[in-house]
């Protein structure tokens, strides 16, 4: 049977309907909705994609690419993977992936103790592996595809190559920096520094002004920020809904927040691009411009006279500025804490989940190996900390779930800031012309240069420059 082009366009209006439904769904209070859990959002689309007149038209149009525009033969890839993961998802797990996302999440939030540990991780992690495997197997028309080659395949042979290629020469380097930098120079922890003494009431409101000042760079959009249980970003009819985890200190509040500000701004620039991006372009420029954002109370003082300006009673400028460095750069007794908001140490983690994660991949390691491998990389690279076996058990989690070489895809997001140099007016980084027009009051021309927001090579001497950054910030604290 041939279908017209319109009945594509109409089965893909109606994938996005549905989308705005559930994210519609998700900011309601549930408390308040008679649906199970597990009912209405979770449902609804698959029932619709897989029903035989969306399926009819899928697969016919799949056979036809020839007669779509370049922009619908993007959106038909969407498609594409969506039946894909749920293929294989059913195979290992015998539920749609969005399910398994989900069930698995809630396992290991909620069932964190040594008896389940032992019965159900491996199990979970090995079908995990299997999954991504005959998922990505399929996708590039690999076989027996190793972890390498899959990234290559997501974000290019350029970026992966630069990335691990400065990894491996400078993999020595990065550790003695930590070890004979920061351990040995009486640098602060967290609970030696003082934080502003804000409110979360107070805090709530300033985020809220912060975006109200850079209007010009989201408009027509609205973005909201609320204190709920859990952090996340919702997005309904040109309006965002920030939402940020309990609230401890205005510093951990902060970095929270402009991390999913910039999530929610590389939706915003998504939405602005013509041809849509694919996923893996789309992850990328999730992940550079929530790493970018939070640099931003430590890059440049405009920041912290923002927050001078607004609270009356606060210390100057300076002294704000000097608070915010100091919590920042803070070392996190407990480096795989969700709220670790020190830059190296994140990078630190980082590295531990793409050296393990690639070995575990391609076999070297089994799945129980990676838990107990997990906690002796963090003992070698960190020293004496404290932290819990299960919250490396719920990093790992997350990270596979959100998919394969995020802590990669984010060690190369972190060096392309450097690769023309250090962070100040000297060099042309990636911040500087909005630094520039902030201060001219001239947000409302500013776009985010192309090269930061895309996979690319990495200059080889981004990740000196990174090191020397973090020396000039400390040599301050």
């Amino acid at each position: 049977m041939q279908y017209a082009v319109s009945e594509l366009r109409g089965l893909l209006d109606t994938m996005e309907l549905i989308e705005e439904l559930i994210h519609a769904y998700e900011i309601l209070d549930r408390k308040q909705l008679n649906y199970s859990e597990n009912g209405f959002p979770s449902e609804l689309m698959d029932k619709y994609m897989k029903s035989q007149s969306s399926m009819r038209i899928y697969q016919y149009f799949n056979e036809h690419l020839d007669e779509l525009s370049h922009n619908e033969q993007i959106k038909i890839k969407k498609i594409d993977e969506y039946y894909l993961k749920d293929k294989y998802a059913h195979k290992y797990f015998n539920q749609d992936f969005k399910v398994v996302q989900k069930e698995l999440k809630e396992k290991w939030l909620e069932s964190l103790n040594p008896k389940l540990l032992e019965q159900s991780l491996e199990q979970d992690l090995d079908r995990i592996r299997l999954f991504y495997a005959s998922y990505y197997a399929e996708k590039f028309h690999l076989f027996a595809p190793k972890y390498e080659e899959i990234l290559s395949c997501l974000y290019g042979d350029d970026f992966v190559c630069s990335c691990c290629k400065q990894l491996k020469n400078h993999h020595e380097k990065i550790i003695q920096f930590y070890k004979s930098y920061l351990l040995s120079n009486n640098i602060p922890t967290n609970a030696d520094v003082c934080d502003l003494i804000i409110t979360q009431e107070q805090a709530a409101y300033f985020f809220n002004y912060f975006l109200n000042q850079i209007h010009c760079l989201i408009k027509p959009y609205k973005i909201t920020v609320e204190f709920k249980r859990k952090s996340k970003c919702l997005n309904l009819n040109h309006k965002f809904y920030i939402h940020l985890s309990s609230y401890h200190s205005f510093s951990i509040s902060l970095f929270e927040f402009l991390e999913l500000f910039g999530e929610v701004y590389a939706k915003i620039l998504q939405s602005r691009v013509e041809n849509e991006w694919l996923e893996e372009q789309q992850n990328y420029c999730i992940n550079a411009c929530r790493y970018y954002a939070t640099l931003i109370p430590i890059l440049t003082i405009d920041f912290s006279r923002l927050i001078e300006n607004y609270f009356y009673n606060i210390d100057s400028v300076e002294e704000v500025y000097h608070t915010l460095l100091n919590n920042f750069l803070a070392i996190r007794r407990n480096p795989v804490s969700s709220s670790n908001i020190n830059f190296f140490q994140l990078f630190l983690i980082d590295m531990i989940g793409y050296e393990l994660e690639e070995k575990w991949f391609d076999g070297e390691i089994t799945s129980r190996e990676l838990i107990n491998s997990w906690q002796e990389f963090i003992k070698e690279y960190f020293g004496q900390t404290s932290f819990n076996v299960y919250e490396i058990v719920l990093k790992i989690f997350q990270n596979l779930l959100e998919d394969l070489g995020i802590s990669l895809l984010r060690i190369g997001i972190v060096l392309s800031a450097f690769e023309h140099g250090m962070l100040n007016d000297q060099y042309d980084h990636p911040f500087k012309t909005l630094i520039e027009d902030y201060r001219n009051h001239l947000l409302d021309r500013w776009s985010p240069a192309e090269d930061f927001l895309r996979p690319h090579s990495i200059k080889e001497e981004a990740l000196q420059y990174f090191i020397l950054y973090f020396i000039h910030l400390y040599k301050k604290v």
